[in-house]
């Protein structure tokens, strides 16, 4: 869901672009910069992420004024690089969408949350849970923040992008909840398969792209 300039009202969108300036700002302090520029294939990875994120976000059905459904991909992105980073590089994707004309530069605050913080967050809260709660698994990192965590990344990035649309008179409840909410079954599973295809893919073959796994962790310790 991107919204375009004007669907809000400007205390919201001013709200929101606060919002994300402190998020960022946090995001950039926890983000782990040592390692992040001592390695020079995990610049071009992060970069190439971000290009590929773009084209994802690209390929979009539109049901309506700021109702469109695509993929995200920020599960994935958060598992490679760590949630600061991905948070980071979010935004940036965002920014080089809006430049496209594909979104509201004024929206940017909203849309940054909704469709790169909100999933990102979703998915390493999924691993924090995965980590506390269940046993160092292979299977269980690839199925529960890789799987799941895209899965609810989605649910929660459009429930409150519906949320906010209903709360400002944009949409009335009833008129999402038969024009757009029943599609989202239909992009949760996929959103799902594709981050845990991806993740299963590069800790299988690269797996010193993604930072958030541990093969001493998950495998040589079973």
């Amino acid at each position: 869901m991107n919204l375009p300039d004007g669907l809000l009202s400007p205390s919201m969108l001013w709200l929101f672009n606060g919002l994300l300036a402190l998020l960022l700002g946090h995001a950039a302090w926890r983000a782990p910069w040592r390692l992040f520029l001592a390695v020079g294939g995990r610049q071009h990875l992060f970069l190439a992420s971000c290009l590929l994120l773009v084209l994802l976000w690209g390929m979009r059905a539109d049901v309506g004024p700021g109702l469109s459904i695509h993929f995200l991909g920020m599960a994935a992105f958060s598992l490679m690089f760590g949630w600061p980073l991905a948070l980071l590089g979010g935004a940036i994707v965002m920014a080089g969408y809006s430049f496209l004309g594909q979104a509201g530069w004024q929206a940017l605050g909203v849309n940054t949350l909704m469709t790169a913080a909100v999933p990102a967050l979703v998915a390493h809260a999924a691993l924090i849970a995965s980590r506390r709660f269940m046993a160092p698994n292979f299977f269980v990192y690839i199925f529960v923040p890789g799987f799941f965590g895209a899965a609810l990344g989605v649910l929660a990035s459009v429930l409150l992008g519906a949320g906010l649309l209903v709360f400002s008179g944009v949409y009335d409840a009833a008129h999402l909840w038969h024009d757009y909410l029943p599609y989202l079954p239909l992009i949760m599973l996929p959103e799902a398969v594709l981050n845990g295809m991806v993740i299963t893919a590069l800790v299988a073959i690269k797996p010193d792209w993604v930072a958030t796994f541990d093969d001493e962790v998950y495998i040589r310790n079973r």
